[in-house]
């Protein structure tokens, strides 16, 4: 954890001396405490405002007290990473160690807004608040071991996507080369009140934490439960404000159901009928999440057509219209990996889904986000354009509360690409696009100059419009060959927040006779 969280609650240090009486515990801080079990760690509505951290645990180490007292950051959590998020709380804080009493009193619960601001960070911002078990005499947070807790649970409500963390301490941090890749779990968007129970083992190192100290591996939360400094309540997602509210903390000895409330979430975690907004994980010939999560095999068909030197590329990326002013982002369901990785996105929802936040801002244009793979690079990582016209079209499954514009990106510029339209759904749909149902914007189509001689029994209007369909065809045929990425973006007039969800990827095949076979979905 960064050492400023320690430093924020240094008020509190000595503020609990022994296991919270108020419980029926007794211990003390000359021998090991041993405490009772029994009761929820944490319940605001029930006038707690600090988690009985010491409940169920084996024993506190000697001469360690308790603490359990809700900690936040002055600045925000990240500042150390040269973050400057923050957290805006519903009324004056107060004093002391309990400092968020009023807080709680206020809301029944901790509630507040995560103000997410990126400063220079590389990676997403992001905020936390959070309890520490037990200090010693000097203050200084103490490990415990709660193995006997079985696993934790936590009520809540959040706009976005957070995680709950198991805090390691600064000298098992400096160990993993960072404060902030501890083991954690995924809580999923929830609107209303949502309850979620947890096993230790289901406690892991973030995906993109590729290496470990001797004696630990990724599913790490068994191990950690027998040294752990505390838990923290974290958001980590674009720039942004975003609401939270903490109703409840206990562990998964105390009998706690597993969700109170499972209507309130889906794999975005808003309210949505059985069936919507869902990947079904299935198989494509381009990409199939559930294999290859942070891939599209784009060399797929058409290796024989790249230029020398080609380089398989396929990594997913997304893009805002933060350049043109806009203010849109995407809310994923789940904190990003390391250099903004989708891959525990896709992880996370059979593919790669999430709330296109649409806000016009300053720009001119409709607001709109995007979502991209690349086709392929050379070897100095430069992007190159490449033949992919013997996919003969592309298949998706998705799912968008907005059409979803498919594009092919023949150069920097993002005006006037061919582009096709899948349409909006709630429900996970199949479709595929061949190169002949893609358009030209209007500025890019020549006008018919009349050079056409008549075809034998047909009308001049229909040469005309024969005529334009064959070179618009020609024209999108020879940007498939010539194609750097292929982008999907999410546009509207209206400013407002759309679910979408794009999950494998399918190219349509060719019968002997060349015509399409269009029952490619019996493939999945």
């Amino acid at each position: 954890m960064n050492k400023k969280l320690y430093a924020a609650c240094g008020a509190m240090v000595l503020a609990f001396a022994a296991c919270a009486d108020d419980n029926g515990l007794a211990g003390t801080s000359v021998e090991p405490n041993t405490c009772a079990k029994g009761g929820s760690l944490w319940d605001p509505r029930a006038g707690d405002y600090h988690v009985n951290a010491a409940l169920y645990a084996s024993m506190l180490p000697a001469d360690t007290h308790a603490d359990g007292h809700w900690f936040w950051e002055a600045r925000g959590a990240d500042e150390n990473e040269g973050g400057q998020s923050s957290i805006v709380w519903p009324v004056a804080l107060g004093g002391g160690a309990d400092s968020l009493s009023a807080v709680i009193d206020s809301c029944q619960g901790i509630c507040g807004v995560a103000d997410l601001k990126k400063g220079s960070m590389t990676m997403q911002p992001f905020a936390a608040v959070g309890f520490v078990m037990a200090r010693d005499d000097a203050g200084k947070p103490a490990p415990v071991d709660v193995s006997d807790w079985n696993g934790v649970c936590i009520s809540y409500t959040s706009d976005v996507a957070a995680s709950l963390v198991l805090d390691l301490g600064d000298s098992l941090g400096a160990l993993f080369d960072d404060g902030f890749g501890f083991p954690a779990v995924a809580l999923p968007q929830a609107l209303n009140e949502v309850t979620k129970c947890f096993n230790w083992s289901q406690f892991e190192f973030p995906s993109w934490k590729k290496e470990f100290p001797d004696g630990w591996s990724r599913k790490a939360g068994v191990q950690s439960a027998k040294q752990l400094v505390g838990l923290m309540f974290r958001i980590q997602n674009e720039p942004g404000q975003y609401k939270f509210d903490i109703k409840y903390f206990g562990t998964k000895a105390d009998g706690a159901p597993e969700e109170e409330n499972p209507a309130s979430t889906s794999a975005v975690g808003t309210n949505a009928a059985p069936g919507e907004f869902v990947l079904n994980g299935y198989d494509g010939v381009l990409w199939t999440p559930a294999k290859d999560a942070a891939r599209v095999k784009t060399s797929s068909f058409s290796e024989n057509l790249w230029p020398e030197n080609a380089v398989e590329d396929g990594r997913w990326y997304w893009s805002t219209d933060e350049e043109a002013g806009g203010r849109s982002s995407v809310r994923w369901p789940v904190a990003l990996g390391a250099e903004n990785s989708l891959t525990p996105v896709v992880e996370s929802c059979k593919g790669v889904c999430g709330v296109a936040s649409l806000k016009k801002g300053a720009s001119q244009a409709d607001p709109y986000v995007s979502l991209g793979f690349g086709i392929a690079k050379d070897g100095e990582g430069k992007t190159l354009l490449v033949d992919i016209s013997n996919w003969n079209a592309v298949c998706f499954e998705y799912y968008s509360e907005l059409p979803i514009r498919v594009e092919l990106v023949v150069s920097d510029s993002s005006d006037g690409l061919p582009w096709s339209e899948l349409p909006s759904t709630r429900k996970t749909e199949k479709r595929c696009i061949d190169w002949g149902h893609f358009h030209l914007p209007k500025d890019r189509i020549t006008p018919y100059d009349g050079e056409v001689n008549e075809m034998s029994g047909l009308t001049d209007m229909m040469t005309h419009d024969i005529y334009e369909a064959f070179r618009i065809k020609e024209k999108v045929e020879n940007a498939a060959k010539q194609t750097m990425s292929v982008r999907l973006k999410i546009q509207a007039v209206e400013e407002d927040d759309y679910r979408f969800g794009i999950g494998a990827i399918h190219i349509m095949f060719l019968d002997e006779e060349g015509a399409f076979i269009r029952d490619w979905a019996s493939e999945w």
